[in-house]
């Protein structure tokens, strides 16, 4: 029972035990949350979100979040502890979307790496712009919090690896380097789009085709990435049109 009664215990961030009546009603909301708590912990985290948008992290509020969610003050503690914690919960949301963006989707197809590559690319982007001001706070906050610190370290390491993984299999396919260290490859590769995509949202002459072509051949570049062996593209971008120079200079320097 003790055991048991360990796994809902909450610590606050001073180090000590929850208690009281807030405390309370976010165990049993925890544990047996309803459609409609459902609704009113993602109002809060959609106002906050919107708070912290128009005021920055620091200026922001409980009380300004409440009221932009029109929830009684002290309904905020029903679902979080802290103003950190319902950043956290924005946060974590915009993570979601960022790897949905690049994960496989319906118009994916099996096969046709370039054409996929670049979707996956166009995707990213545009998740990064339409989130770019909470992005931008999470740089700020991870400085002087550790848990958003470890937040950022963790998703960037989460994605490092689903692009290891996808450039394994492009070799194993035998349509990339088959000699590319994995881990610094896809770690550079990584750090390239987020930055880009970063300092791309204050760019006044953006111009989201040219950036996607960009990189899109920056990427079949360094994996050296060739869809004509064993498989071939039926269907070219602008961005893949352009890979025929490419594979025409691989050809002669192989020669």
């Amino acid at each position: 029972m003790k055991a048991e009664a360990d796994q809902h215990t909450r610590i606050t961030r001073g180090g000590h035990v929850a208690t009281g009546t807030s405390a309370e009603r976010r165990e049993k909301t925890a544990r047996n949350g309803t459609k409609k708590s459902a609704s009113t912990r993602q109002a809060l985290i959609t106002a906050a979100r919107e708070v912290f948008v128009e005021m920055g992290y620091l200026d922001a509020r409980v009380s300004d979040i409440v009221a932009k969610a029109n929830v009684a003050h002290g309904s905020f503690y029903t679902y979080f502890r802290s103003k950190r914690e319902v950043f956290q919960a924005v946060v974590d949301q915009v993570g979601t979307l960022i790897a949905d963006a690049v994960t496989h989707r319906s118009e994916d197809t099996p096969g046709d790496s370039l054409a996929n590559l670049e979707r996956a690319n166009r995707r990213y982007l545009r998740v990064h712009h339409e989130n770019a001001r909470i992005l931008t706070l999470v740089e700020q906050v991870a400085t002087a919090d550790p848990e958003v610190q470890a937040t950022r370290i963790a998703a960037r390491a989460e994605h490092v690896a689903r692009v290891e993984r996808t450039i394994a299999g492009l070799q194993d396919r035998g349509i990339a380097d088959p000699d590319l260290d994995l881990h610094v490859t896809a770690g550079a590769l990584v750090s390239m789009l987020s930055s880009y995509s970063h300092w791309s949202t204050l760019d006044p002459d953006y111009d989201e085709d040219r950036v996607v072509s960009a990189l899109t051949q920056i990427w079949i570049r360094a994996i050296r990435l060739d869809p004509s062996s064993p498989t071939r593209i039926t269907t070219l971008s602008k961005a893949t049109r352009s890979t025929k120079a490419v594979r025409s200079t691989k050809t002669v320097r192989d020669e």
